[in-house]
């Protein structure tokens, strides 16, 4: 009887982790296809707008100190 929850458990645990790949993969292909559906182009920023400045050097650190280090500057106006 043990044994038969244990497998039954066991397979729930399965089903759900397939049910949230099975999600994921919908999500990606939903993203996927509203992004290939808009026009490059490119971001003109006007005078007065705030923006921020990202740090993609910092994306793949491996030293600590520099993990804490915020990837995004403070905003600034143009």
């Amino acid at each position: 009887d043990t044994s038969t929850q244990i497998a039954y458990v066991e397979q729930q645990r399965i089903d759900g982790y397939e049910e949230i790949v099975k999600h994921a993969i919908k999500r990606k292909a939903t993203f996927d296809k509203r992004l290939l559906q808009r026009p490059p182009g490119e971001v003109t920023f006007r005078i007065g707008q705030l923006v921020q400045v990202y740090r993609n050097d910092l994306d793949y650190t491996f030293k600590t100190d520099r993990k804490l280090i915020p990837k995004w500057s403070v905003p600034r106006r143009i």
